[in-house]
């Protein structure tokens, strides 16, 4: 899964490029002048949108990772070797 940073860009970009779409389209309604390019940069916008919008549902599919161990499970540990196995001896 992506880092909480990089979901929390994508959900920026996200609402950056509505923000785009909801501008030019009030813009619109309000008879400003340049249609064309409006009309353009709400159709790349909207396009950017639904990228990132998928791009954020995908990342959130994805399993997390598991966290790291710092130590060795019980299975994996090294087998004690007791006081049988010492090499010295107190004395």
């Amino acid at each position: 899964m992506a880092t909480t940073r990089d979901l929390r860009a994508g959900y920026v970009l996200l609402a950056l490029f509505l923000f785009a779409v909801v501008s030019q389209v009030v813009d619109l309604a309000a008879g400003a002048p340049e249609v064309g390019v409006r009309v353009a940069v709400i159709v790349v916008a909207a396009v950017g949108a639904v990228v990132t919008g998928v791009w954020i549902a995908r990342q959130r599919r994805v399993p997390p990772p598991e966290p790291r161990q710092f130590t060795p499970a019980p299975e994996e540990a090294p087998e004690d070797p007791g006081t049988g196995g010492a090499t010295s001896v107190r004395g």
